[in-house]
């Protein structure tokens, strides 16, 4: 059989069995989330059922999947309320991070791990899937509940955080120079500052001249820029799907309706 044929085969194949598992979940009334994880561990490398032809295809487009998704969560919200909600969430964002490095801090140094690795733990203990967050929120419905908002900013504060902290903990691991690693962090900090201000002061301008026409310009033009914007946030070390966050966040009036349709 052609390689051809085995990737359109193993395609059809995994979107037919996370169809079959979305309409369990939905017969539960849960979140679909934890049976597509269990299906991922049982697909793949390492699992019953290996991926050959289609694995990298399956990689990449999951990749875009949580780039849009997280651009869709954007558009449900204005910059102003975001930036107001990082003002007013700061003091949570601490404490979050306190509450969750913290532990994997201590515990890598108990496990004799060393500094550097120690403070690498702390990250993972600490940092949240914003694609699982969101994809969550908008199963369950609490788009709209006051708390969403705040719980999106503590999300992206910590992504903040390890926007700043992962330039140099890499330049501390992998030898780099702290100079390029203080530049690679003042990158993403201007770039994420750069869109909220543009998003909060012309946001409307700038979708309406971008975002005119017919509706397939407007769909291309959205996608194309979002996953632009997403690359450019990923090479600044910001993460992708918090720039895709952005560029929804950016997209407001009658550009950020036609969008979400």
């Amino acid at each position: 059989m052609s390689d051809k044929a085995l990737l359109f085969l193993e395609l059809g194949g995994l979107v037919l069995t996370l169809g079959l598992l979305a309409r369990l979940a939905s017969a539960l009334r849960l979140s679909p989330i934890p049976l597509y994880l269990l299906a991922g561990l049982a697909i793949g490398e390492g699992g019953l059922i290996p991926l050959v032809p289609s694995e990298g295809f399956v990689e990449t487009g999951a990749d875009i999947g949580v780039v849009l998704l997280l651009f869709m969560l954007g558009l449900e919200y204005s910059s102003r309320e975001l930036l107001a909600s990082l003002r007013t969430t700061a003091p949570s964002g601490l404490l979050d991070f306190v509450v969750n490095f913290v532990p994997g801090l201590l515990a890598g140094l108990l496990l004799g791990l060393g500094p550097v690795p120690s403070l690498f733990l702390g990250g993972v203990t600490y940092i949240s899937s914003s694609g699982v967050a969101a994809k969550l929120v908008a199963d369950l419905g609490w788009l709209g509940n006051r708390e969403t908002p705040v719980v999106l900013s503590i999300l992206v504060f910590e992504d903040l955080v390890m926007a700043v902290a992962l330039p140099v903990l890499g330049a501390v691991a992998l030898g780099g120079t702290l100079v390029g690693a203080v530049l690679a962090v003042a990158g993403a900090l201007t770039a994420v500052a750069v869109i909220l201000a543009l998003a909060a002061r012309h946001g409307e301008a700038i979708s309406r001249v971008a975002f005119s026409g017919s509706d397939e310009g407007k769909l291309l033009s959205l996608i194309g820029i979002t996953l632009v914007i997403a690359g450019l946030a990923e090479h600044l070390h910001v993460s992708a799907a918090v720039g895709a966050f952005l560029v929804g966040i950016g997209v407001s009036g009658e550009a950020a309706d036609r969008a979400r349709s």
